[in-house]
């Protein structure tokens, strides 16, 4: 039978035992790793935290320059607090997979060299990410910044961002805003992101926005990568333009666009790598669509399983200072290309698998004579589809005898000279030409004759009628 005394004792081990959890005091809470002189990681993940631990006292090892990882990564933690203070190196903190819907102000006050932040896969809303949050240590009558560089709020439930969000991160460089229920990008929003005018990547995929205004990246003069997958535009947004001289690399898979035309890309001479790959709606690529693209090395044009047609003159404008070194086609409805879409022969890789393939004599020229078939990756050679006799053939055993070709083996024949005439060819030119004067002769005095005639008759029909004046006639 167990004791009062004994169950007062065991209610305290217990208390004791769950202080200890929410506090993180002792090393059972987190586990911490010291890789070397310059580099830390405390691993609070999987640890069915509520709430954030103290940090151990090792952290005051690290050196000015190092790094220090912090990850609570799928834990229970509701509310970020304010976190204790960190005093030097370079900070990295991941709340990734919690359950976090609110965040305290002040809460990154006390670490001012955070540089990396991943808040994404929680719930939290716009509401929730105020300027406060992010501002350092008060001095100076005024709030200092933070160091933040890359800020992860994916997979969480903002519609919106307040307007002032980035006032104390003036370094921040990469921002993540996939797969949140934005829908518009509204005033506010854009305010926000205007701010961020150190910003070199933006993700903005699977926010169901289906356009942006035209002043939402006037300010972004170092945008390098955008996404824009999984959302709902119909056609590339003409704001893009804007960071024609910065933007390098652009996704913009999954969106119901109809057509690629010679507007779609306009002003982004900048652009390194392309990816328009699963949009399911797309059919056609129009002429000078990539032309506008002065210095594309990689285009991804996959996976787009209705697009059948390719204008032979989409790259037009690319042919006389051609840049591109990989172009991928694979798995789209594609069954001709012209020979002359590209110089074949400049590209390094190539991909056209996953197409219906009509293996003619176009094809052919592509894959023999432009050597398009040596740029194809080990394993992944198309096959043709038509005609039937050549259905399920690699396309690159098809040789070029299948196609008819002229024979120019033989010798050109002598051109005929002065010197190769001969009396009679005189005497026959002569008669030739004396018939045909003598023709044409008979012919124009039949003619002259005919039109005589034809002037008497109609004198005679046209003669005048007289008339006679009753009255004088009778006077008479």
């Amino acid at each position: 039978m167990i004791t009062p005394s004994v169950r007062a004792a065991i209610v305290i081990i217990f208390v004791f035992i769950a202080s200890s959890f929410g506090q993180g005091t002792t090393p059972r809470t987190c586990d911490i790793a010291k890789h070397d002189d310059n580099n830390l990681t405390l691993n609070c993940s999987r640890r069915n935290l509520h709430l954030i631990p103290q940090w151990p006292v090792e952290i005051n090892q690290i050196k000015k320059d190092g790094h220090f990882l912090i990850t609570f990564y799928n834990n229970s933690i509701t509310t970020v607090s304010q976190l204790p203070p960190i005093p030097t190196g370079r900070i990295a903190i991941s709340f990734k997979r919690n359950r976090i819907v609110d965040i305290e102000k002040d809460a990154f006050q006390d670490i001012a060299k955070l540089v990396y932040l991943d808040l994404s896969k929680n719930l939290i809303s716009g509401e929730v990410l105020r300027s406060e949050i992010f501002h350092g240590a008060y001095a100076d009558n005024k709030y200092n910044s933070i160091a933040l560089e890359t800020l992860n709020l994916a997979h969480n439930a903002i519609h919106s961002l307040d307007a002032y969000l980035f006032q104390f991160t003036p370094n921040l460089t990469r921002l993540y805003l996939n797969n949140n229920p934005i829908e518009i990008l509204d005033h506010v929003t854009v305010l926000a992101l205007a701010s961020a005018t150190n910003l070199e990547v933006l993700d903005l995929a699977q926010t169901s926005i289906e356009s942006i205004p035209m002043d939402a990246f006037s300010t972004l003069k170092k945008l390098q990568q955008l996404d824009l997958s999984g959302n709902k535009f119909t056609a590339v947004p003409e704001s893009l333009s804007l960071l024609g001289r910065s933007l390098e690399y652009l996704t913009f898979n999954n969106n119901p666009v109809l057509e690629l035309n010679d507007d779609s890309f306009v002003g982004l001479s900048s652009l390194v790598e392309l990816e328009i790959a699963e949009n399911d709606y797309l059919d056609e690529v129009k002429r000078n669509t990539f032309s506008p693209l002065k210095n594309l090395k990689v285009l991804h044009l996959c996976h787009n399983r209705n697009l059948r047609y390719i204008s032979h003159n989409a790259f037009r404008g690319l042919k006389d200072k051609w840049t591109l070194k990989e172009v991928y086609m694979d798995d789209n409805n594609l069954s001709e290309l012209s020979p002359d879409l590209m110089p074949w022969t400049k590209l390094d890789a190539l991909g056209l698998t996953g197409n219906s393939w009509l293996c003619n004599c176009e094809l052919i020229n592509i894959v023999t004579i432009q050597k398009a078939g040596q740029k194809f990756k080990y394993g992944e050679i198309p096959y043709c589809t038509a005609p039937l006799r050549l259905s399920g053939e690699y396309i690159t055993n098809i040789t070029i005898s299948f196609c008819p070709t002229l024979d120019t083996s033989f010798s050109s024949k002598r051109r005929f000279g002065i010197t190769d005439l001969k009396p009679k060819h005189i005497l026959w030119s002569i008669f030739g030409v004396a018939i045909v004067v003598c023709i044409g002769m008979a012919i124009g005095y039949i003619v002259n004759a005919m039109k005589a005639i034809y002037i008497n008759k109609i004198r005679n029909r046209n003669e005048p009628i007289r008339y006679v004046n009753l009255n004088t006639h009778s006077l008479a």
